[in-house]
Formats: C-alpha cells, sequence, structure tokens
C-alpha cells in the first residue's frame, strides 16, 4: 500500500513541475510572406503568372526537400517534385482558361 501511494505521489510532483515546459511548439515567424501573396491578380494574365510562380516556388521547396537525400530515394523524390509541377501547371492553364472565359470585358 505505502509504495501505491509513494508511486502515485511522485507521479504527481512530476507531471506538476513539467506541465509549465509542456507548450505547443511556437510557429517560426522569421519568413514574412512573399509580397506576391498581396498583389492583386484580378485579370486572367496576373492570375496566371502567379499561379505559375507559385508552382515554382513549391517546385524548388520540395528540391530542396530532396538535397539530404541519396541514390533512388533523391530520383524518386526528384520525380515527385516534376510531376507536381507539371501537375500544378496544368491546373494553372485550366484555371486561366476558365477565368478567361468568364472574366468580364474590359
Amino acid at each position: 500500500m505505502k509504495k501505491n501511494i509513494l508511486a502515485v505521489s511522485f507521479l504527481v510532483a512530476s507531471a506538476t513541475l513539467c506541465a509549465p515546459f509542456a507548450h505547443a511548439a511556437e510557429e517560426d515567424v522569421s519568413k514574412a510572406d512573399p509580397a506576391r501573396w498581396y498583389k492583386p491578380d484580378d485579370t486572367p494574365k496576373a492570375r496566371y503568372q502567379n499561379l505559375v510562380k507559385e508552382a515554382n516556388a513549391a517546385y524548388g521547396e520540395a528540391l530542396q526537400a530532396c538535397k539530404g537525400m541519396r541514390g533512388k530515394q533523391a530520383k524518386s523524390c526528384r520525380g515527385d517534385a516534376g510531376a507536381a509541377k507539371k501537375a500544378d501547371m496544368e491546373r494553372a492553364k485550366r484555371i486561366y482558361k476558365d477565368y478567361k472565359e468568364t472574366a468580364p470585358a474590359a
């Protein structure tokens, strides 16, 4: 019985002492939002150009993630990054086409 009380009191003391140190990870605010996020893209061409920039930026980040890899894993990672960029570019073209067809005439 004394062992159970001792064990429970140890757990309570540990939880009490560790509670102030348990918190969520802080958000990394060292990088500011890209300026392109705040430029209006209210024409079909501007919208398309913005989507292309975003696709290229995502591709660059994906390639950076592949840098630490070697061999087949790196090749696969670069292939996945290229496939994602291709899909993003095709999506940008579809959006451009749809937006151009529905945009009001200037």
